[in-house]
């Protein structure tokens, strides 16, 4: 965007080379033959800017406000591009670029409304995913989402049942049992323990793993 974008009637609008993807296609607007302002082109295409269009002052003002709201969508979306995202973590995200708070909360409800953000389902595909490849304890993982900003009730909807839960911490543990073999049963059943309070799982659960585990082939 130039420093003090006029109005006036458009002369030409040419295409900005794609230097900086996370800012989406761009165009540059020459007013009476100079460079004016920068916009998103498909602002530009919903709006029928062309060569010949007067830019009141009032225009220029909706025009730039737009812009905004389409930079911080298109910021927003380059930051999803590397993996699913909370609703908050694509607002503190923008934050810290310096997007105006009014902004961001209308990025944020874009994405909402068009389904790229759904804090439910990023839950659930978390918990799946920290389950499976980090062995997580339900313990461990409601503290990671609760730092992620999602809502407690689709953090508790997300999380394992109990009876998963086990089944979680008795394949967690498989790979340490050879090495604690010929460890005293004490000594072997504590380490067990410890070892899946370790990775988030609660107490109880460790337990019941530990009974899941003596119980015959």
């Amino acid at each position: 965007m130039a420093r003090n974008p006029f109005p006036g009637i458009i002369t030409s609008i040419e295409e900005q080379p794609k230097v900086r993807r996370h800012l989406g296609q761009r165009v540059n607007v020459f007013v009476q033959g100079k460079f004016s302002f920068a916009l998103d082109a498909e602002l530009v295409e919903r709006r029928g800017l062309r060569a010949g269009f007067l830019v009141t002052p009032n225009v220029l003002e909706e025009l730039l406000h737009e812009d905004g709201d389409a930079r911080a969508y298109a910021r927003a979306l380059h930051y999803l591009s590397y993996g699913p995202r909370s609703a908050a973590q694509v607002q503190q995200r923008l934050a810290r670029d310096e997007w105006p708070p009014e902004v961001v909360a209308r990025a944020v409800q874009r994405l909402t409304g068009e389904g790229l953000l759904n804090d439910a389902e990023f839950a659930a595909r978390y918990v799946e995913n920290r389950s499976l490849s980090r062995q997580r304890g339900a313990r461990a993982l409601r503290q990671e989402l609760r730092i992620k900003g999602v809502a407690r009730d689709e953090i508790e909807a997300a999380l394992p049942d109990a009876e998963q839960e086990i089944d979680n911490a008795v394949a967690a543990v498989q790979s340490k049992l050879r090495l604690w073999s010929g460890l005293e049963e004490r000594e072997r059943q504590n380490k067990i323990i410890q070892f899946l309070q370790r990775r988030g799982f609660n107490y109880g659960t460790a337990r019941a793993a530990l009974n899941r585990l003596a119980e015959p082939s």
